[in-house]
């Protein structure tokens, strides 16, 4: 008898264990996905819905598509179980993670472009991209040396190409980030490039080349490119780690799916630049890690 309680209580145990794990996952009736602000909200909210109708085709399920108002409310969200599937930008992602709230799935991949803001279509995609300076052609900047007392203009403090990669830029050329130069923290890639246009800002760092996305005749005379930053790998798709398994293989398989047709990827080629997704792992973004630990001592940001 007691052999029979003791196998019992195992059984029991066993399907415990395993059934409060399934109860753990959510399986939501509408799947919440939400795009970081990192270009004008009017660009981004005229494609919100058809890449809501093609998750809705591949995943077969209720989509709704929205738009953080800023990158920090995307990571809040996820942590707040309000949002599933996030596109979140390198650090936005690292942090999310860090704090339990996001796992990544897919990495993008883009055409790298040269100096000159040109694409580089005839090269295979990447999935790293630089931070670059610009700066008005009569600033009289040249060089990272020259924004010693300048403003520089970004599109977040969470913005890896806006922020992370620059401060760091700036410590290695013997700038101090927090009192040599003011941050202009403008909301977008293209917002701070219009700083400079529009004389807010002496320079700014963005993603390399944010002009491209600006719709001004003479940007690329007006805001010139002064130097770039070391590979950062791509923005990412990530989920809230107690997604059901089954809908994280459907969101994976639907954005492979949408960046392996021409039409579909004219779509998500027109939010964030993406020409395809690769898978990802959280191990690739450790370098991240590894730059956030070292800006730890300056005292900047929202």
């Amino acid at each position: 008898m007691k052999k029979f309680l003791a196998v019992l209580l195992v059984l029991v145990s066993v399907f415990a264990f395993y059934g409060c794990d399934k109860e753990e996952y959510v399986t939501p009736e509408v799947l919440e996905v939400q795009l970081i602000p990192s270009k004008d909200a009017e660009v981004l909210n005229a494609y919100r819905g058809p890449l809501e109708a093609l998750l809705e085709v591949q995943m077969e399920m209720d989509v709704n598509v929205t738009i953080a108002t800023t990158y920090n409310a995307l990571i809040e969200g996820m942590k707040a179980g309000q949002i599933h599937v996030g596109l979140l930008a390198t650090t936005a992602y690292v942090l999310a993670h860090d704090e339990g709230a996001a796992d990544v799935i897919l990495k993008s991949l883009r055409y790298d472009v040269d100096d000159n803001g040109q694409k580089l279509y005839d090269s295979p995609l990447v999935s790293g991209y630089k931070s670059q300076l610009v700066a008005h052609v009569d600033s009289g900047i040249d060089s990272v040396e020259d924004l010693e007392g300048k403003t520089i203009a970004i599109a977040s403090f969470t913005s890896t190409s806006g922020f992370v990669w620059p401060a760091n830029l700036l410590a290695d050329h013997g700038l101090d980030p927090e009192t040599d130069v003011t941050w202009l923290n403008t909301g977008g890639h293209d917002k701070a490039i219009e700083a400079v246009i529009n004389g807010q800002a002496d320079a700014a760092f963005t993603f390399k080349d944010a002009r491209s996305i600006v719709d001004y005749e003479d940007v690329y005379d007006e805001v010139i490119f002064i130097t770039d930053t070391t590979i950062i790998p791509n923005d990412t798709i990530a989920v809230v780690p107690n997604l059901d398994p089954e809908i994280v293989q459907a969101v994976k398989d639907a954005f492979l799916a949408i960046a392996a047709s021409e039409a579909s990827r004219a779509i998500v080629r027109a939010i964030y630049e993406h020409e395809g997704y690769a898978e990802a792992t959280d191990e690739e973004y450790d370098i991240v890690r590894t730059y956030l630990e070292r800006q730890e001592e300056w005292e900047i940001g929202d």
